[in-house]
């Protein structure tokens, strides 16, 4: 009887065991059919990426095309216009005109050199005799300086004083 009763524990026990084993499949079987879906989806969703990243490549050189296209449309515009200005200017103006106005020019400039000239040389004049003065009251503190020491030194320094001076 303690014999048939562990032969039935022991079959339930692998019945249980077994219906976990199935549960376990089924489980995993249901994980890859998810892990499967969730590929799938990347791949659409990757495919999608594509799509649009190729859509606006597409739509940005097609964008570049037409900006190329309106910027030649402008520069033969101003081209045509640049050619035309030329065209009237040269109908406009003759080579004696053009003479005429940079002789004016040049004498124009040619005045305001000299004057810039003139100005420097009585700048330059001005420094010189600032720098004159400055020169003559030196000589005459230095002068001064003599007398003093002259005057307060005895006889034999004050000799040897003046001909280092002179010197």
């Amino acid at each position: 009887m303690f014999r048939e009763m562990e032969r039935q524990i022991q079959e339930q026990q692998k019945n249980i065991l077994m219906e976990r084993v199935r549960e376990r499949e089924e489980e995993m079987k249901k994980l890859e059919e998810e892990k499967e879906r969730m590929k799938i989806m990347m791949e659409e969703e990757r495919q999608n990426q594509d799509k649009d990243k190729k859509r606006r490549e597409d739509e940005y050189k097609r964008e570049m095309k037409e900006q190329e296209e309106q910027m030649r449309d402008e520069m033969k515009s101003v081209k045509e216009e640049f050619k035309n200005e030329k065209t009237e200017m040269r109908k406009e103006t003759d080579c004696k005109e053009r003479k005429k106005n940079l002789q004016i020019e040049i004498n124009r400039l040619m005045k305001r050199i000299e004057n810039e000239r003139q100005h420097h040389d009585k700048e330059r004049k001005r420094r010189e005799e600032e720098f004159n003065e400055r020169e003559y009251e030196y000589e005459s503190e230095n002068e001064e300086m003599k007398k003093k020491i002259c005057s307060e030194t005895d006889h034999s320094l004050q000799d040897l004083l003046m001909s280092l001076m002179i010197c």
